[in-house]
């Protein structure tokens, strides 16, 4: 089943006990079957004072349409920024480019080459 980010967001804030994500607080990847990963490319204004404590990671797959929630804190990508690969550094438009991993034996884990690896399991939301 095709899924967009909209369509995403709110199939999303059904299984929520409060209706909180917006396209202003999600980011949206749909599997690429190809590489087994979800590609996503996370502003870096995002990690500025006086945005939102969290970024909220919507991940679909498409042959099972499972979506994936990952709330992910804003303290978190700013402490491990060193860790991640950041594009267009120092830009006005750049972004912590993240690889999430399909794999069984790597499940949603950063395998960028620039980056070291992190896991983002523990933001998985029920």
């Amino acid at each position: 089943m095709k899924l967009d980010k909209p369509a995403a967001i709110a199939r999303r804030n059904q299984a929520l006990a409060r209706p909180v994500l917006t396209s202003d607080n999600c980011l949206f990847a749909i599997l690429d079957l190809k590489r087994n990963l979800w590609w996503f490319d996370i502003p870096m204004r995002l990690l500025v004072k006086g945005q939102p404590d969290w970024v909220n990671l919507l991940l679909h797959s498409p042959e099972s349409d499972e979506l994936q929630h990952l709330k992910v804190p804003i303290n978190y990508l700013r402490a491990h920024q060193e860790q991640l690969e950041v594009r267009n550094a120092g830009k006005r438009r750049s972004t912590i480019s993240l690889a999430l991993s399909a794999d069984r034996d790597s499940l949603l884990r950063d395998t960028r080459p620039g980056g070291e690896q992190l896991d983002f399991r523990t933001f998985v939301q029920d």
